[in-house]
């Protein structure tokens, strides 16, 4: 097991040829992003991130042989299992930030989204990224999913900006492929072994560049829907450009 790292490539938009885009959109058609709702899948996802963060030396050993983080259960949490071919390969956390509702990043870096929280704006937080070492080694497209995920929420709940605290050497991927900020600052979380830093991006005024630059990032008010309504079904995170609705 290992925390996901991303795909070695430039990952400029300049970069994304025609057969990238057609890797990507059929790998895609293999991955289903559902937001895990029940017990079962909650416990799925602890398990897979003790496992990735533990072989990764991230955390100390628990009796458990789960991760768990008082954010997975505030209201304004979203987990997310990916699943390929129907395995649990990967999850992340999304959490929505306003003036009334933290996030995991606003405890560590309040520095830098405390003023746009109180200005009213809302930001989708990513944290808790982690993956199956074994299953998806293989998949080296899947970094390009757990990224959609996060812009597929920032578009549903009308983010101003986006934000996720990770480790530095995964930071450069985000800078590379959304232009995101990168924070220079690091802190350790709590109960973890290692230090993360912050990546932002004001996604309002970016949108329309991601979705021209990579337009395997758009997708639906109906497939949105889809993922976030309560009791809906799993929804495919594709890779394809769906049409504009």
């Amino acid at each position: 097991m290992k925390v996901l790292h991303p795909h070695p490539a430039s990952d400029h938009p300049a970069a994304w040829s025609i057969q990238r885009t057609t890797q990507l959109s059929d790998f895609s058609k293999r991955v289903t992003c559902k937001l895990a709702r029940s017990y079962v899948e909650r416990d799925a996802i602890f398990k897979l991130r003790y496992r990735s963060y533990f072989h990764a030396g991230l955390i100390s050993k628990n009796s458990l042989g789960r991760y768990i983080e008082p954010a997975d259960h505030v209201a304004n949490a979203y987990l997310m299992g990916l699943y390929v071919d129907r395995r649990l390969v990967s999850s992340l956390r999304l959490q929505i930030g306003t003036p009334t509702n933290p996030t995991f990043s606003l405890e560590l870096f309040p520095h830098v989204l405390e003023p746009l929280l109180r200005s009213n704006k809302t930001v989708v937080d990513m944290s808790c990224v982690a993956a199956d070492g074994e299953l998806s080694r293989p998949h080296v497209w899947l970094p390009y999913l757990i990224l959609r995920s996060w812009v597929l929420a920032a578009e549903h709940f009308r983010a101003d900006y986006i934000a996720a605290a990770m480790r530095p050497q995964h930071q450069i991927f985000y800078k590379r492929t959304l232009d995101c900020g990168l924070h220079s600052e690091l802190r350790q979380p709590p109960h973890q072994l290692t230090t993360v830093g912050l990546v932002t991006l004001n996604f309002a005024t970016s949108v329309e560049r991601l979705y021209e630059n990579l337009p395997f990032l758009r997708s639906t008010p109906s497939e949105r829907q889809q993922l976030f309504k309560h009791g809906s079904t799993p929804s495919r995170v594709t890779g394809q450009h769906p049409p504009v609705s």
